[in-house]
C-alpha cells in the first residue's frame, strides 16, 4: 500500500471499527449475506501417492529428498546439489528400500527429481506426475538409461547390485599368485614418484581383477570369527549410520567429523575390517599400518603399510562411467587385521592377529592405484595415483606429493541397540565433493580402542514449504498487490531412519515491504501436545545464528506471537521450534503452522485484534468480528465462512514451493500497487478455472 492513500485508508478503517461494538468481540448476529467467490485459493494438492522403489539388496532404509526441479549436477563421478535449492519433501524408505505415502505437494507438479547420497542407489532419477500419483521404481528407471544416454541426456545415473547373495560372493575363482603388474602402489614399482615404501602383500591373496580369495575372507560360517563378521542385518544398519551423520541432504560432510585420527588400542584384542562400499568411479587401494604410542612415522615410507583391499571399486555405475568389469569389494567383504612384530625389518615372524595394547593403528587410501580401472573416459592419468589420503595427521598428500592442510577421512563411533559400538572411517578421494563416502568401512574388535566420538544417527532436514502474501487494508478494498506482509515457510524435522521424528520447526523468512500500516506477524500451531516443549528463536539480517525470542504461547488460541511489528525487522527470520518428548518420537508430521498478520486495538479497557487469514481460516478468540461482513468482506461467521469475498482476489493466499524468486515481480518496489493479476497473466484463469488450469502461474519464467 502506498503512503499517499495512508489517510483515506485510515480515515475508512477508523469508521469500520468505531461502528463495532467493542464489547462484544465475538460473531455478530443479523448480517446481510453477501455474495462470494467460493474458490479456496489453495496451491495444494492434499492427497498425491507417492511410492518410491530402491532396489538395495540390504535390510537398509535409503534417504531420499523429492525436488521440483534438478537440483544438482554431475561433477566428474559425484552428484553435486546446488546451492540454494529445497526439497518439497524428504523421508526414508522402509527397509526393503520401499516408501509408499500420501502427501500434501503443491498443485503445479508435473514432474519431480528423486535424490539421494546412498552410495548403493541411483543418485538423481525424474517421474512425470499423473494426475494425484508418483511413482519412481529404480529398477525401470536404470533399464531406460541406455535411451535416455542416446537422447543426450546424462544427468541419471545407473546404481550398482551390490554382491546378491552376500556371504557367498560371485568372484572369480583365480587362485593365481598376487601380481604386481595390476598394483601400482607398490614403491618398488614407482618409487620416484610414489615414495610409500612397499606395501606389504602378506595379509590377503587377490586375483588379477583385485578381487580377494576366499581364503582371504572371514565368512559368516567361520563360527570362531562371527562376531567380527557384520551379517547383512547390522550391514544394512551401519549402512543407514552413514548416510545420516555423514550426508544426508548435505553437500559436504559436516566438519565435526571430519579427524585425523590414529586409533588407540587400550587393551589388546583382534581387529577387523568390514567393507561398506564407495561413491567413486575411482579403483584405489587400502592398506593399514601400526606404530606404538608417542612414535607415529613421519612419512608413509616409515609406515610399512600392509595392503588389504588392492581395488576398492565396487561397481560404480553412471551413464558415463561403468566399473562393473573393474569391480573389486563387495559390501560385506570382511578381512581380520595381522599384527606384525617384526615389520620393521621385512619379516612376518611372530604375526599374530592379536594387536598389543598402547599401539595405534591406521589406514591409508591410495586413490586410483589399481591398474585396471574404468576405461570408459581414459581414466589412465598418472598424475593422480599419488594422492593419498591416510587417518595419520600430516600422511595425507594431494597428486603433487603436497600435505593436505585438511583432514581426508572421517572417524567416528556408532551405537546399536545392544550397547555395541562399532567405529566408522569413511575416505574422501581424489575428487574435492567432500562428501567422505569415497570408500567406507566399520571396525569389529575384540580389542578396546579409546577416544572415538560418539554420533547420534538422527537427520535433520529441511523442507520449503512456501510463501504467505497478505494484503493489510482488509476490509476495505485494497490494492490486491498482495505485497504488504510476505513471509517464507521452511519446515524442519530430526528424524531417524524409521521415520520417527523427534522435533519438528518452522522458520517464517520476513521481506521487506512498503506497507505503512502496522502489522504484527504471529503464527497458529495445530497438533501440539501437553508433553511437547516449545522454543522461540528470532535471527535478524546480518546475524550468523538465531537467539532467543521473548514471546509466549497462548494455549487457549494455540498462538505465538512473532513481532508486533513486521518492520521494525525487516527481513527477519522467526523460528518455532517443537520438541516431542524424549521417549515418544511422533510416527509422521504433527504440527502445522499457520501465519497470519494482526493489530492489537484497544477500545476502552478492552483489547482486539484485527486480524487477516487465509481464505476460509477461522480467526483466533481475540478478534474483533464486528470486522466482518463490511467492506469488501463477505464473511459469515455465523455459518463459520471467513475472509472471503467476490472477484477474482483473494485477502491473503498461500504460494505452494514458491520461492523468492518466482514472486520477485511482488518484491520489487517498481510495482507497488499493481494487482497481482496484472503481474502473472496466468492468474485469472487459475482463479475462473477454480485451480484446475495454469496452476503454475507463479513459477512460469515471464
Amino acid at each position: 500500500m502506498k503512503k499517499s492513500s495512508l489517510i483515506a485508508v485510515a480515515t475508512a478503517l477508523l469508521a469500520l471499527s468505531g461502528c463495532a461494538d467493542h464489547s462484544a468481540f465475538g460473531p455478530q448476529t443479523e448480517q446481510d449475506e453477501k455474495e462470494y467467490n467460493s474458490f479456496d485459493f489453495s496451491t495444494i494438492n492434499n492427497n498425491v501417492a507417492v511410492n518410491i522403489e530402491y532396489s538395495v539388496n540390504l535390510e537398509a532404509s535409503v534417504f531420499f529428498s523429492i525436488y521440483d526441479q534438478e537440483p544438482g549436477s554431475w561433477v566428474e563421478n559425484a552428484y553435486v546439489l546446488k546451492d540454494g535449492i529445497q526439497p518439497l519433501y524428504s523421508g526414508w524408505t522402509s527397509k526393503d528400500g520401499t516408501f509408499s505415502a500420501s502427501l500434501s505437494l503443491p498443485s503445479y507438479l508435473k514432474k519431480v527429481y528423486v535424490y539421494t547420497p546412498a552410495m548403493f542407489s541411483t543418485r538423481i532419477m525424474e517421474a512425470e506426475v499423473n494426475g494425484s500419483q508418483i511413482n519412481v521404481v529404480e529398477n525401470n528407471y536404470a533399464s531406460q538409461a541406455a535411451t535416455r544416454a542416446t537422447e543426450g541426456n546424462t544427468h541419471g545415473a545407473v546404481r550398482t547390485d551390490i554382491d546378491p547373495d552376500y556371504s557367498t560372493y560371485s568372484r572369480k575363482n583365480s587362485q593365481k599368485e598376487n601380481t604386481n603388474y595390476s598394483y601400482m602402489v607398490a614403491g618398488k614399482t614407482r618409487p620416484e614418484e610414489y615414495n610409500d615404501g612397499d606395501w606389504k602383500d602378506w595379509l590377503v591373496t587377490y586375483n588379477n581383477d583385485g578381487k580377494l580369495h576366499s581364503e582371504s575372507i572371514i565368512k559368516n560360517s567361520d563360527k570362531d570369527d562371527a562376531d567380527l563378521y557384520l551379517g547383512k542385518e547390522l550391514a544394512g544398519e551401519l549402512y543407514e549410520a552413514h548416510q545420516a551423520v555423514i550426508n544426508v541432504n548435505k553437500k559436504e560432510c559436516p566438519k565435526k567429523l571430519r579427524s585425523e585420527y590414529d586409533m588407540y588400542i587400550s587393551q589388546k584384542g583382534e581387529i577387523a575390517i568390514n567393507f561398506l562400499g564407495g561413491s567413486t568411479c575411482w579403483n584405489s587401494s587400502l592398506g593399514y599400518y601400526y606404530y606404538p604410542e608417542g612414535h607415529k612415522p613421519a612419512s608413509l615410507a616409515e609406515a610399512n603399510v600392509v595392503l588389504v583391499f588392492p581395488n576398492t571399486q565396487d561397481g560404480f555405475k553412471t551413464i558415463t562411467y561403468n566399473g562393473e568389469k573393474t569391480k573389486g569389494a563387495f559390501t560385506g567383504d570382511c578381512v581380520k587385521l595381522k599384527y606384525y612384530p617384526n615389520i620393521a625389518s621385512g619379516s612376518q615372524e611372530g604375526a599374530t592377529y592379536e594387536f598389543p595394547a598402547g599401539y595405534r593403528i591406521g589406514f591409508v587410501l591410495a586413490t586410483n592405484a589399481w591398474s585396471n580401472r574404468i576405461k570408459s573416459w581414459g581414466m589412465t592419468w598418472d598424475r593422480n595415483f599419488k594422492v593419498r589420503s591416510a587417518t595419520s595427521l600430516g600422511l595425507s598428500v594431494d597428486r603433487n606429493g603436497n600435505i593436505f592442510n585438511e583432514p581426508r577421512t572421517a572417524v567416528y563411533k556408532y551405537t546399536d541397540e545392544n550397547k555395541k559400538d562399532y567405529i566408522m572411517v569413511s575416505f574422501e578421494d581424489n575428487t574435492d565433493d567432500n562428501n567422505f563416502s569415497d570408500v567406507v568401512f566399520t571396525l569389529t574388535t575384540r580389542a578396546t580402542i579409546d577416544n572415538i566420538p560418539d554420533v547420534d544417527p538422527k537427520v535433520e532436514v529441511s523442507e520449503l514449504k512456501g510463501i504467505y502474501a497478505f494484503e493489510d487494508l482488509w476490509p476495505a478494498k485494497g490494492d490486491y498487490d498482495m505485497n504488504d506482509v510476505m513471509t517464507k515457510s521452511t519446515y524442519t524435522k530430526l528424524t531417524d531412519s524409521n521415520n520417527k521424528i523427534y522435533e519438528e520447526s518452522y522458520t517464517f523468512k520476513t521481506y521487506g515491504n512498503y506497507a505503512t500500516l502496522t502489522n504484527g506477524l504471529a503464527v497458529r500451531l495445530d497438533g501440539v501436545s501437553t508433553t511437547d516443549k516449545l522454543e522461540f528463536y528470532v535471527k535478524a539480517v546480518g546475524d550468523e545464528d538465531f537467539s532467543a525470542l521473548e514471546t509466549t504461547y497462548d494455549a487457549t488460541d494455540r498462538v505465538v506471537v512473532l513481532t508486533n511489528d513486521v518492520n521494525t525487522n525487516k527481513g527477519a527470520e522467526y523460528k518455532v521450534k517443537v520438541i516431542h518428548a524424549e521417549n515418544s518420537p511422533v510416527k509422521k508430521e504433527t504440527i502445522d503452522a499457520e501465519p497470519f498478520i494482526f493489530r492489537a486495538e484497544e477500545s476502552g479497557d478492552a483489547v482486539a485484534w484485527w486480524e487477516v487469514h487465509l481464505t476460509g481460516y477461522k480467526p483466533t478468540s481475540k478478534m474483533n468480528f464486528g470486522y466482518f461482513n463490511t467492506g469488501d468482506d463477505c464473511s459469515q461467521p455465523n455459518k463459520d465462512i471467513y475472509y472471503v469475498r467476490s472477484g477474482e482476489y483473494p485477502f491473503a493466499f498461500f504460494l505452494a514451493g514458491a520461492t523468492e524468486t518466482d514472486l520477485s515481480k511482488m518484491l520489487d518496489p517498481n510495482n507497488e500497487s499493481m494487482p497481482i493479476d496484472k503481474l502473472y497473466s496466468g492468474y485469472s484463469d487459475w482463479v475462473t478455472g477454480n485451480g484446475t488450469t495454469n496452476t503454475d502461474w507463479y513459477k512460469s519464467a515471464e
